[in-house]
């Protein structure tokens, strides 16, 4: 009898621990959960998501893979339902865990890579000098066409976004995104006016942290010649380092931009490897419509208009199957379509 009273305590904690572990998620149920609070969130039910993932953060037995999981959703869950305190919270314990984490910007939604941009920014004011690695950071163009000038607006932004992702292909080179750019233009509430001075564009250039700026100007004469003006700038003295243009068939405006890229590649004196010429050249061979609804996309994305943004996008996929950029946008979009957004 007495030895049956001694095991009680011990039959008392395996209850215990059986109902703890029943009310509190374990190892085995993480992926399950983690992959349901990702279908909320690509769903648009930011909330809900909320709900199960700040749930899942509380269980003590998650490692460090998990929990980074599990804050990076939190992170982008909270962004996308308006709580950027809060995100920026949750990017912060990513960044506890994974002191290097770089988020993909590129399929994200703006809010999460506002709330992103703010945290990186302080974390590489804090962190360590430039490891020296070229950075370039790609401006606007300014529209100086003669012909179809409100036309040929929107491709202020969306040149500087295609140069942005033929350069993204070269290893050697650190580019910066235009969201980044456009963030920091926002914070400092520089005017479009400035956007193309010199100067103003200096300073930009050093708050984003680049060795040099891309920038310069495109100019439709007429139906049948394009013209694009780009120079590269020094950031840390101004000095320009060498001007470059190319002109053709507006309709050809993806090749023109492409030549434009490979000629840029040559004054960084970057190496192009095969591959990435062949994808830049192939990226070359996406017609006019696809490049015009992409750059809708932009801007209307710029404006929050994220239904119609998501549509353009779609306009141009379909008119360029291969066009990564806007797939990569459709995905960054989809959570707020679905809540209406």
């Amino acid at each position: 009898m007495g030895r049956h009273r001694q095991r009680l305590p011990w039959i008392a904690a395996i209850a215990a621990a059986a109902l703890l572990a029943w009310m509190v998620p374990g190892r085995a149920d993480t992926p399950e959960l983690l992959a349901q609070g990702q279908k909320l969130y690509t769903q648009g039910k930011f909330a809900e998501a909320i709900d199960l993932l700040a749930k899942l953060a509380q269980d003590s037995t998650l490692g460090n893979a998990e929990a980074k999981s599990v804050f990076l959703l939190l992170a982008k869950a909270t962004a996308a339902k308006g709580f950027p305190d809060q995100s920026e919270a949750y990017f912060t314990k990513v960044l506890d865990i994974d002191p290097k984490y770089q988020l993909d910007t590129k399929v994200e939604p703006p809010q999460v890579q506002r709330v992103w941009f703010k945290v990186d920014e302080a974390r590489r004011a804090a962190g360590p000098p430039d490891p020296g690695i070229k950075t370039i950071a790609v401006l606007y163009f300014e529209n100086n066409s003669v012909a179809d000038r409100d036309a040929m607006a929107g491709l202020s932004k969306g040149l500087a976004a295609m140069l942005v992702t033929d350069l993204s292909r070269l290893s050697d080179l650190r580019v910066v995104e235009r969201e980044r750019i456009q963030y920091i233009l926002d914070e400092i509430k520089m005017e479009q006016s400035e956007y193309f001075e010199e100067s103003s564009a200096v300073r930009v250039g050093k708050l984003l942290g680049a060795h040099t700026l891309l920038m310069g100007s495109f100019s439709k004469l007429d139906k049948k010649k394009l013209r694009i003006d780009a120079r590269l700038v020094k950031t840390e003295t101004g000095e320009l380092i060498k001007a470059e243009k190319v002109e053709g068939d507006p309709r050809k405006l993806a090749q023109l931009q492409s030549d434009l890229t490979l000629k840029i590649a040559g004054d960084l004196n970057l190496t192009v490897k095969e591959m990435q010429d062949k994808a830049i050249r192939a990226d070359g061979g996406q017609p006019i419509e696809a490049v015009l609804a992409y750059t809708r996309g932009l801007n209307l994305e710029d404006e929050q208009k994220m239904a119609a943004a998501y549509e353009a996008y779609k306009e141009a996929l379909a008119a360029y199957p291969n066009h990564e950029a806007a797939r990569d946008r459709l995905v960054a979009l989809e959570p707020l379509v679905a809540a209406g957004g």
